[in-house]
């Protein structure tokens, strides 16, 4: 019995707890995507992406370009939004107005895309399933800045910031640099989804979402939440929830270094 206290104890200081602090309620969505720092809500319906603040919802859609395959709010005021089925990408402004389109179907460099996500500038961060690997992508110029190694599985999941990208394939998630470096590689033991929000790593496992902390490989298990929490953002400490048609607003307990 002696030897089981100080066990309880060094888990529970690593623990990552979420406590309940708001639902805001009346939210029908196909999929939620996130939220702004000015507390707008961006979702998908219907094949559309919807913008929902206090005063009004606007919305953009396309029916050409097909599904909706992701969005990314990194940067609101340039927001990518991947068409997978059309290997189309559309950056958008904070109204959700177009400001550019990548069809990589008539680019100069023809490639077969799976992924899309926002990088620094005018950057990309795609997936080349042509050459199965990693590209940082200059639209503008229409030129690839960075080459990435060559995997031997295709990319099941993509999440980024500006200056490094996750890439998760069936056997391992691999994690890469702007300038084209592989700076770690992780076996795969049971991740289906990624996500990298404020610069901390999400997954979903069984259906339970867990977090890595500061470069720890070890997988944290995010306590107090429902059991389907697929449809998530954090922002600010405050992790998003969606589910049952309204948002679940949590605060993210992190432990003490």
């Amino acid at each position: 019995m002696l030897l089981v206290s100080p066990v309880i104890n060094a888990q529970d200081t690593t623990a990552v707890t979420t406590t309940p602090l708001d639902t805001i309620s009346h939210l029908k969505a196909d999929q939620f995507i996130g939220v702004d720092s000015y507390g707008n809500f961006y979702y998908l319906k219907d094949r559309a992406l919807y913008k929902k603040s206090k005063e009004k919802t606007i919305q953009f859609s396309d029916l050409r370009l097909g599904q909706i395959s992701s969005v990314d709010l990194l940067n609101p005021l340039r927001i990518t939004v991947f068409y997978a089925e059309t290997n189309t990408v559309l950056i958008l402004d904070n109204t959700l107005n177009e400001i550019t389109r990548i069809n990589f179907n008539e680019s100069q460099s023809f490639r077969n895309v799976s992924h899309a996500r926002t990088a620094s500038d005018s950057r990309l961060w795609i997936f080349n399933t042509d050459l199965q690997h990693l590209e940082l992508f200059d639209y503008q110029n229409n030129k690839v800045d960075s080459n990435f190694t060559p995997q031997p599985e295709i990319a099941l999941a993509m999440a980024s910031d500006f200056n490094t990208c996750w890439v998760l394939t069936e056997a391992y998630l691999y994690h890469y640099n702007q300038y084209g470096s592989l700076l770690s590689k992780q076996k795969n033991e049971a991740i289906s989804n990624l996500f990298l929000f404020d610069e901390k790593l999400f997954s979903m496992q069984a259906d339970k979402l867990f977090i890595q902390l500061d470069k720890h490989p070890k997988w944290q298990l995010l306590k107090n939440l429902p059991q389907d929490s697929n449809q998530f953002y954090l922002k600010a400490g405050n992790l998003y929830l969606y589910r049952l048609d309204s948002i679940s607003i949590y605060k993210l307990n992190l432990p003490k270094s």
